[in-house]
C-alpha cells in the first residue's frame, strides 16, 4: 500500500473527496488520514446536512483541517465546500478516486453497507471531473490497484 502521501499536512486545510460509491473514499481516510489530524465530515456517519453544516463550520471557526468524505460528483456539489474554506483562509485540496462501476459494485456487494447497484450507476452517470479552475489548491488521482493498495499520484489536466 502506498503509505506516503504527496499531501503535506498543514493548519487550515480542507480534503474533499470526489468519488463514485465503493470507490475506496472511506478506507483511505481510515488507512491515510485519521492518524493525522483531520476531522472526518461524512454524510454517512453524520446522516444530515444540517449535522455535517454544525460540524464545517466548527471546523472553520476553530481552523481545524477536515476532509469531506462524500460522493461529491458535481461541481456545483463541491463548490460550497470549496468556497466556505476559501472564505476561511484554508488550503482546498481535491482527491479524485478513479474507479470502474463494476468494480465498485463488487466492492459494494462485499461489505456489510450495501448501497444500492442503481445509486452507484447514477452517481457515475453524474461524475464531472475536477479541476484546478474550481478553486482546488492541489488535485490528486487515487485508485485501487489490483493487490488492493491505494495508488496516489499527481493530477494532471
Amino acid at each position: 500500500m502506498t503509505k506516503v502521501l504527496p499531501i503535506k499536512k498543514t493548519e487550515k486545510q480542507a480534503i474533499v473527496f470526489i468519488g463514485i460509491q465503493a470507490s475506496g473514499k472511506t478506507t483511505f481516510f481510515k488507512q491515510m488520514l485519521a492518524d493525522k489530524g483531520y476531522v472526518h465530515v461524512s454524510l454517512d456517519v453524520l446522516h444530515t446536512r444540517n449535522k455535517e453544516d454544525n460540524l464545517l463550520t466548527e471546523c472553520l471557526e476553530n481552523g481545524r483541517s477536515f476532509v469531506v468524505d462524500n460522493t461529491n460528483p458535481e461541481i456545483s456539489v463541491r463548490e460550497k465546500y470549496i468556497k466556505r474554506a476559501k472564505e476561511h483562509g484554508y488550503q482546498v485540496i481535491g482527491i479524485f478516486f478513479r474507479s470502474r462501476v463494476k468494480d465498485c459494485m463488487k466492492r459494494n456487494e462485499q461489505r456489510g453497507l450495501t448501497v444500492p447497484q442503481k445509486a452507484i450507476a447514477c452517481t457515475s452517470n453524474s461524475l464531472q471531473l475536477p479541476s484546478l479552475e474550481e478553486g482546488f489548491d492541489e488535485l490528486y488521482f487515487v485508485s485501487i490497484n489490483t493487490n488492493n493498495n491505494f495508488n496516489i499520484t499527481p493530477w494532471r489536466e
